[in-house]
């Protein structure tokens, strides 16, 4: 799975996305314009997309096998007003 290709996908839907290095691994940072809540990061673990995000202070994870279920989760989450 492409770091690069789900960056690229992102962008396309209107979210805000970089790839940094955390813990020495690609990582796809995303947010919402003007909207602080919006911030999660994506890793590519195992052959699996991991999402990490916040709700309040409380850290969430979740995996998913395929970038269509990850952007589809992603849309519902971090729904973009238009």
């Amino acid at each position: 799975m492409s770091i690069n290709q789900l960056l690229e996908d992102l962008e396309a839907l209107g979210y805000n996305s970089n790839v940094r290095i955390i813990d020495n691994k690609e990582c796809l940072y995303s947010y919402i314009e003007g909207n602080l809540n919006s911030v999660f990061f994506i890793k590519d673990v195992d052959e699996k997309l991991k999402i990490e995000y916040f709700t309040g202070q409380i850290p969430v994870e979740k995996e998913f096998t395929t970038i269509e279920d990850l952007l589809k989760f992603v849309r519902q989450v971090f729904p973009i007003e238009e």
